[in-house]
C-alpha cells in the first residue's frame, strides 16, 4: 500500500517551507493548496510500498508520526491523510497544487517497527442474568422540550419516541439504538445538544432489570463512547492547543455529554454485584472514565483482572486499575503495551502535546475495550 500525509500551516510561505523539508526527508512529491478552513494545506505523497499486514500499517504511521514531527516544526498540525493500493500512487501524481514540490527520493526512511502478538481474547460470560423481561416508562421523558433540540439530522423531537421503542422491548431493538445513537445523537463520533439529557434514560433502563443482559451491555458501551468524546477530542485536537494561550478544547457538547455520563456512574457502579462478567468489564470501563467516582471499585476491578491475566481484558482491567488509582504513569505505560498489539488503536494518541497521561491512557481504553465486543 502508499498513502498521503496532509498537514495544515499558517500561510503559503509556510508550507512552501513545510514541503521543501518534507521532500528533504524523503517523500518523493509534495503538494500545498489553500485550506477551505483557512491556512494552508500541505500533502505528501508517501508512495511506499508497505506491506498490507500488521508490520505495514504500523510503518506507515511510523512515518507519518516522523512526518508530523517536521510539521509541529512549521507550526503545522495533522489534518488527517490517506491509505491506498499502490496501483492508485500514478493517479496521485497527476493532482496538481499551486505549490508542488519533487523529492530527490524515491520514499522517507521507514523506522524499525516490532509487532508484538496480541494475548488471546476471552469470551465473558452474560450470565447470570436477573432480569425480568418487561416494560419500563422512562419517568420525565415528556419532560425535556426534545422538539427545541437538535441532533445530527435536525429537530431530536423523534428521540422520545425511539427511547419509548427501548424501554417498550421492540423486536426491533438493536436497529432502533443504532438509529438513535449511531445515526442521531452520536453520527460519526460527534456530540449535539439533545446527546446529553438522552443519555439518563439508559441508565434508566439498566437499572429496571427489564432488558436482557446482552441489551444491556449495549447500553453500558453507548454510555463508554458517549462519555469517550471528551478524550477523543482532546487527543484530536490536541495540536490546535501547541500555543500556550490555547488551551486544550473539546467539541461542542461533549464536555456535557462527560458530565452527564460521570452523573450515571455511581448508580452504575452499586451494580458491580449483580451484572454477569461481560457487563462488569464494560463497567470498568467506566469507572476508568470516571476515576473520582471508580476508585470505590478499584479493588474488584483488580480482582477481575487477576482472574483474566494472560488475556487481553485482563490487559485493559489492568489499565483500568492504575486510572482509578490515580496511577497515570503507570496506565501510561499500559496503553503503550496494548498499542503494541491492538493494530485498530493509534500509536500518535499517545504523543498528543499537551494532553495528560490519564486522558491518553483512558482513550486507549475505551477504544481498545470496543475491539473485544463481538
Amino acid at each position: 500500500m502508499a498513502g498521503t500525509h496532509d498537514f495544515v500551516v499558517a500561510d503559503e510561505a509556510v508550507a512552501r517551507a513545510l514541503a521543501g523539508r518534507l521532500a528533504e526527508y524523503g517523500f518523493p512529491r509534495v503538494l500545498a493548496r489553500p485550506h477551505p478552513d483557512g491556512g494552508w494545506l500541505v500533502m505528501a505523497l508517501d508512495a511506499g510500498p508497505y506491506p498490507v499486514d500488521t508490520v505495514g500499517h504500523r510503518q506507515i504511521a511510523a512515518v507519518r508520526r516522523e512526518a508530523l514531527a517536521i510539521a509541529r516544526t512549521y507550526g503545522g498540525r495533522p489534518s488527517g491523510g490517506s491509505q491506498f493500493d499502490v496501483s492508485q500512487a500514478a493517479e496521485h501524481r497527476r493532482w496538481t497544487a499551486p505549490v508542488e514540490v519533487r523529492g530527490t527520493k524515491a520514499r522517507p526512511p521507514v523506522p524499525e517497527v516490532t509487532v508484538v502478538p496480541a494475548p488471546p481474547r476471552r469470551q465473558l460470560a452474560l450470565t447470570p442474568d436477573h432480569a425480568t423481561p418487561g416494560t419500563v416508562e422512562p419517568a420525565g421523558l415528556d419532560d425535556v422540550p426534545w422538539g427545541e433540540l437538535g441532533h445530527a439530522h435536525g429537530s431530536a423531537a423523534d428521540v422520545p419516541g425511539l427511547l419509548r421503542e427501548l424501554a417498550d422491548g421492540t423486536e426491533e431493538w438493536d436497529e432502533v439504538l443504532d438509529e438513535l445513537f449511531g445515526d442521531n445523537l452520536l453520527h460519526q463520533g460527534d456530540c449535539y445538544e439533545a446527546t446529553a439529557p438522552a443519555l439518563p434514560f439508559l441508565t434508566e433502563l439498566i437499572v429496571a432489570d427489564v432488558v436482557p443482559a446482552r441489551r444491556r451491555r449495549e447500553l453500558y458501551l453507548w454510555l463508554v463512547v458517549a462519555g469517550g468524546r471528551r478524550n477523543d477530542n482532546l487527543v484530536a485536537f490536541a495540536d490546535l492547543a501547541l500555543d500556550e494561550e490555547e488551551p486544550l478544547r473539546t467539541g461542542a457538547w461533549t464536555e456535557e455529554v462527560f458530565r452527564t455520563v460521570g452523573d450515571q456512574v455511581p448508580v452504575l457502579l452499586d451494580r458491580w454485584e449483580v451484572e454477569p462478567p461481560g457487563i462488569r468489564f464494560v463497567l470498568a470501563v467506566l469507572a476508568a472514565q470516571h476515576p473520582g467516582h471508580g476508585v470505590r471499585v478499584a479493588d474488584r476491578i483488580a480482582a477481575m483482572a487477576a482472574e483474566l491475566d494472560g488475556t487481553q481484558q485482563g490487559a485493559y482491567l489492568r489499565l483500568a486499575v492504575e486510572l482509578v488509582r490515580g496511577r497515570d504513569e503507570r496506565a501510561l505505560a499500559l496503553a503503550s503495551e496494548i498499542i503494541g498489539w491492538e493494530d485498530r488503536l493509534r500509536p500518535e494518541w499517545l504523543e498528543a502535546p499537551g494532553v495528560p497521561d490519564g486522558i491518553k491512557a483512558a482513550h486507549v481504553l475505551a477504544e481498545g475495550v470496543l475491539c473485544t465486543i463481538e
